[in-house]
């Protein structure tokens, strides 16, 4: 790559985590503060819940913006430590060159648009689909908290739960007796 476009790139990149890091600085919303003192008021206590709500999905996703611009300065870091060793603008998969229009628009690209789809094709298959919140679910479903426990004096657990509901609606065929009213039985009732 030119020296010109190198120094062009690192000024980007320089750029970019600066603006990244005044990002950080200046928003602490729902950082080492409560949501009362957040929200200004003297009690979080007698607010309606849809008024705290809000302040907490915004604390959230404050913290989730907070989160990706880490990401973020730490790449731009490996791509300024790239240019310093005369290896930026390649992709780590394949050794290919980063296309300039690429780099212009994501300067800290890792890895050329080919590479880039199969790697996340490849996530999206390990996935399969499922939500990110059964990584983190501890018990997984059909057991309890409770189901492992050295003192074994439980007498009716997760899975307990589970079969009974399974044998009510075996026996019935309904889960709830309303199920059962049929239209025929409905229409009888005028005639």
């Amino acid at each position: 790559m030119e020296k010109e476009l190198t120094k062009y790139f690192k000024d980007l990149l320089c750029k970019e985590k600066r603006d990244k890091e005044n990002s950080l600085s200046l928003d602490k919303i729902g950082l080492g503060s409560s949501i009362k003192e957040n929200s200004g008021e003297l009690s979080s206590y007698d607010n309606h819940p849809g008024d705290l709500g809000s302040e907490t999905f915004e604390a959230e996703k404050n913290y989730s913006f907070r989160k990706n611009y880490k990401t973020i300065i730490k790449l731009i870091d490996n791509a300024i430590k790239k240019i310093e060793n005369n290896n930026y603008g390649f992709c780590e998969v394949c050794g290919k060159t980063i296309d300039i229009d690429r780099l212009k628009l994501i300067p800290y690209a890792r890895f050329c648009i080919e590479c880039e789809k199969s790697y996340n094709k490849s996530l999206n298959e390990i996935e399969k689909g499922r939500p990110i919140e059964e990584e983190v679910l501890w018990p997984p479903f059909g057991k309890s908290f409770r189901d492992n426990e050295i003192d074994d004096n439980i007498l009716f657990d997760g899975e307990d739960t589970w079969q009974a509901v399974k044998n009510y609606e075996d026996n019935s065929g309904y889960v709830e007796g309303i199920e059962s009213i049929s239209n025929e039985k409905y229409k009888k009732q005028f005639e």
